[in-house]
């Protein structure tokens, strides 16, 4: 394991000597270019992530599940407080809700399945 004629001081070439590679082989190359920097991953994966953060569709379609998902938990506190204030309003408030939402899945799933199959809507 110990080389002799390696010296660590020295900087790192930017090709692989063929002499080397005979002596060490091919796996040796692999293994000096995949070492010889660390900073490039690091580079790309930052800019990367800038480049998604900079995506405009992103940020708007974040906002826009964030602020139904408000809507969404603000609508169901009210179906709830208003079932525990009026017990009555569970059959004329939520349960129609309730169905709309289950008529809504339906047809969205007999549309989805349409597509997939490829017959006319």
């Amino acid at each position: 394991m110990f080389d002799p004629e390696a010296q660590p001081d020295l900087p790192l070439p930017e090709r692989v000597p063929d002499e080397l590679v005979e002596r060490y082989g091919a796996r040796a190359r692999r293994t000096v270019r995949g070492s010889r920097t660390w900073r490039r991953p690091i580079a790309l994966r930052y800019h990367r992530a800038r480049r998604v953060l900079k995506d405009r569709d992103l940020w708007v379609l974040t906002l826009l599940v964030f602020t139904w998902s408000v809507v969404a938990a603000g609508a169901l506190g009210a179906l709830i407080y208003a079932t525990m204030m009026f017990p009555w309003a569970f059959w004329f408030v939520v349960l129609p809700v309730i169905l709309l939402f289950g008529l809504a899945f339906g047809a969205a799933l007999r549309v989805t399945r349409r597509r997939e199959t490829g017959s006319p809507v």
